[in-house]
């Protein structure tokens, strides 16, 4: 009895919808493409749900006649491949004939389609590959497809989907790259009946990159002129050295009009950076590379996300040479912009001493006229008083608690009580913001003059610190020889080991919440996230697409640190695989990474010394959570031998 035999057609279906069709937005991207390949100027994306209940791609390109729309959903159909020597040279953005066979297969299809010029379009229903109804129907030029409920008949695959809003973000991360790479086709993205996302589709690609990656970004975005070597063509858009990310999320590459990740172009973009951008930091923007087709082959992956050069040392050279010149032709200087808030102060009714009054000068717009004709605002100035009540005999000690607690120097004429790496009060107490000092993880209570605190003693190890160097590593000496700690990775493991050990970690309240921009990605990330964020020290919530108000953060924290934390904890709900647990674990390595003393940064004798104790009393602090280790001695005997004062 044979026991080789040939699939079903509906099983081949499903087996090809596998590999073709993993979440909504998979779907999005092959019927994108197709509109995209039909000469569309307009398409406008709509889902609900995160596109697994409603998916609907509607574009105005040429349609489909009556005899070509049913074959379209056959397997291996295209009007886009004759001969063998065109997979040769492939121009189109799909090829291979297998989306729409694939996509129903898996879901229910209503198609609507008419061609430019025709009387009446068609309408076809499709469930599970099979068509159920096929009729004229009256419809606009060009193709509309309505996806519903996805993977219906595979109830199986949709434990593997994720909530609604991180797979609406997938959708629109394939919305953004197909309008970067076209744009001269108007998108637009509708998700649960509110626009997202759009481009005016004038051709312009300052207007998508600046949709995409937001105004303060796209403000120290640096233009990549079109620039041709190796007979290939580079241009775009990338940013300034100074704006660097903590992940390589912003990173877009196309190759001839197709979204592509590829590690050649991504190491070429960053080679172009060396030297010029903070390590650890990444290089972000949209670099566009044209070669010629027969020089790519695009049919090596399923989704088409990767390719293969035939030449990569020459690929290489075009990006990297691009982006250095770009680079180098600009003033790489950060745009910082301050708007004042106008305030009106009114003169007070009654009189104020003359010791209290101070005068200022004000600018007062006037309209005048150029040499041009044209209208120019010139200031114009206006004198008014205001009242500044006399300076004070004593200061008194004021400030709500901000920032990373902070040592208090010796020479302070109160009496300040600290506890290293403890977490700040649950109540703001009162501290003098005004004379606080590099932190390394050190608290200060509350500061009264009527009632001091008491100063509790610091941990003695034995060693004293003599200095630091390269202000990176803490040198100190005890009766065996010489310590060398490196203050960071000490830091870090101190912080990391006091995080673990809280069953709910301290947090600090900003007065003004920190708005971080996300990618589409890293937003689905986050929101799939966010519990394990909140147990990581962190109060976030939405603040509109893509983007979140951070409203407290881990009391070890500095507040300047915030937008890149957050941007690493979204990486590694991105890239993490593991057990929650564990996820936790990297999010609060990346809160004691960050909170913790930097290298290069000058501390006093009294945070070396203070940090020294810790360090040797902790017998849980060998390396760092990256496994680098902090400490190294170096005997008396071993200096003995280095200067020959013992026989060898």
């Amino acid at each position: 009895m044979a026991i080789i035999h040939e699939l079903s057609s509906h099983l081949a279906d499903l087996i090809a919808a596998g590999e073709v069709v993993e979440r909504p937005a998979s779907v999005a991207k092959e019927l994108i493409e197709n509109a995209i390949d039909a000469g569309s100027t307009r398409i406008t994306v709509e889902i609900e749900n995160g596109g697994i209940s409603y998916l609907r791609i509607a574009d105005n390109g040429c349609g489909m006649s009556e005899e070509d729309a049913p074959i379209a959903f056959r397997r291996h159909a295209t009007s886009k491949l004759r001969t063998e020597e065109d997979l040769m040279a492939i121009g189109t953005l799909g090829f291979r004939g297998e989306a729409l066979a694939a996509i129903s297969s898996v879901t229910r299809i209503d198609l609507f389609t008419r061609q430019k010029g025709a009387i009446a379009g068609i309408h076809l229903h499709l469930e599970a590959g099979e068509i159920q109804t096929q009729e004229e129907a009256g419809c606009p030029e060009g193709t509309t497809i309505v996806v519903r409920d996805l993977f219906y008949n595979t109830p199986a695959r949709m434990k593997f989907l994720k909530k609604d809003f991180t797979e609406a973000g997938y959708i629109l991360g394939v919305v953004q790259h197909a309008a970067l790479s076209h744009p001269e086709i108007a998108f637009c993205l509708i998700r649960d009946g509110k626009q997202v996302f759009s481009t005016d589709g004038k051709g312009k690609l300052m207007a998508p990159v600046f949709a995409v990656f937001g105004k303060e970004m796209t403000a120290n975005m640096i233009e990549v002129p079109q620039s041709e070597r190796n007979g290939m063509t580079v241009y775009g858009y990338i940013v300034k050295p100074h704006v660097g990310r903590p992940n390589r999320s912003m990173q877009h590459f196309f190759v001839n009009g197709r979204y592509v990740k590829s590690r050649l172009m991504q190491a070429a973009l960053e080679e172009a950076y060396r030297n010029a951008m903070i390590t650890g930091k990444y290089p972000s923007g949209a670099v566009f590379l044209e070669l010629p087709l027969a020089a790519v082959d695009v049919n090596v992956h399923p989704a088409k996300t990767e390719v293969k050069f035939s030449q990569e040392k020459p690929v290489f050279e075009a990006v990297y040479a691009a982006c250095k010149n770009a680079i180098a032709a600009n003033d790489n200087i950060p745009n910082f912009t301050h708007q004042e808030k106008q305030t009106v102060i009114e003169k007070p009714k009654e009189a104020i001493p003359v010791y209290q009054q101070q005068r200022f000068a004000v600018s007062k717009p006037e309209t005048s006229i150029s040499a041009t004709g044209k209208k120019l605002d010139t200031p114009e100035l206006e004198d008014f008083f205001v009242a500044v009540p006399p300076r004070a005999k004593k200061p008194s000690l004021s400030g709500t608690y901000l920032s990373a607690p902070r040592i208090i120097q010796e020479d302070r004429s109160e009496t300040i009580s600290y506890h290293s790496f403890d977490a700040p009060p649950s109540e703001p107490k009162k501290v003098d913001v005004a004379q606080s000092t590099p932190n390394i993880g050190v608290k200060r209570e509350a500061v009264t003059e009527s009632h001091p605190a008491p100063t509790l003693e610091p941990l003695d190890s034995g060693a004293r610190v003599i200095g630091e160097c390269f202000q990176t590593y803490l040198i100190a000496e005890d009766q065996d020889g010489l310590i060398i700690i490196d203050k960071h990775a000490a830091h870090e493991r101190l912080l990391f080991n006091k995080l673990r050990q809280e069953t709910e970690i301290p947090q600090q309240e900003l007065l003004t919440p920190v708005i971080v921009e996300l990618t589409a990605e890293e937003a689905a990330a986050v929101q799939a996230g966010i519990e394990e964020i909140h147990q990581a020290g962190f109060s976030i919530d939405g603040f509109g697409e893509n983007s979140f108000a951070v409203r407290s953060v881990p009391a070890y924290l500095d507040n300047a640190d915030i937008s890149d934390a957050i941007g690493e904890l979204a990486e590694k709900l991105m890239n993490s695989r593991t057990a929650i647990p564990d996820r936790l674990d990297d999010l609060i390595h990346t809160v004691a990474c960050k909170a913790a003393i930097k290298a290069g940064k000058a501390s006093t004798l009294t945070e070396l010394q203070d940090l020294c104790d810790r360090v040797l009393a902790d017998g849980d602090v060998q390396s760092c959570p990256h496994g680098r280790p902090t400490t190294v001695r170096l005997t008396k005997y071993e200096l003995d031998k280095m200067f020959k004062r013992v026989n060898q």
